[in-house]
């Protein structure tokens, strides 16, 4: 087994029991889009005009904001966690750091269950986060098992900023959109994400 999330592939995940798809899994109709305040829209552009070059200045500076404006529109529903260890199930190696984490417990000063969302940043490469987030996303679902709160499907994201691929995990099942969702496309990718916390 992998020691960590980020050493994952694909088979070591079916190996696991996973059985990994690619298909649509947003509801035709189900994502409506949401407008950008102008807070974030001017965080962005600040964020643009900095040398992206690293993993780190991405979250920092283009996802972090994103996820930020989604809290601030649904306080009181849920925390994001950032660059977090969640150490799960060490034999299975499930364990490591977090880009982010969203969980439905607003107050918790730590990570509490049930977790609800996963986003892993990467550099400039979207499959190469694939695995690693499912990864993470599996953990998520055995520590909410542990802790005797059923989440029904965990989502999850990679992205490096101005992409994103988003996945879903439900019992052994781990769907990957077969979509990209862009930053140009702005309210459609706040949409998803707001559609996500409501879930």
């Amino acid at each position: 087994m992998p020691k960590s999330y980020s050493a994952f592939s694909i088979e070591d995940l079916i190996a696991l029991g996973l059985i990994i798809e690619e298909e649509s899994f947003f509801l035709e109709g189900s994502i409506v889009p949401v407008n950008p305040s102008s807070f974030l829209i001017e965080a962005l552009e600040r964020g643009k005009r900095r040398k992206l070059t690293t993993e780190k200045a991405k979250s920092e500076h283009i996802i972090a904001p994103i996820l930020t404006e989604v809290e601030e529109s649904n306080k009181g529903k849920f925390a994001t966690f950032s660059g977090y260890k969640f150490n799960v199930d060490k034999a299975l190696g499930l364990i490591g750091f977090c880009d982010f984490i969203l969980t439905k417990e607003p107050k918790s000063p730590i990570i509490q269950s049930p977790v609800f969302c996963v986003v892993e940043a990467k550099n400039d490469n979207l499959g190469v986060g694939i695995a690693q987030c499912i990864a993470e996303m599996y953990a998520a679902q055995i520590f909410n098992a542990k802790k005797t709160n059923k989440s029904e499907i965990i989502y999850g994201a990679t992205t490096f900023g101005f992409e994103w691929k988003f996945i879903q995990i439900e019992g052994k099942q781990v769907k990957i959109d077969t979509n990209i969702y862009y930053l140009n496309e702005l309210p459609k990718l706040l949409g998803v994400l707001n559609y996500i916390v409501n879930q």
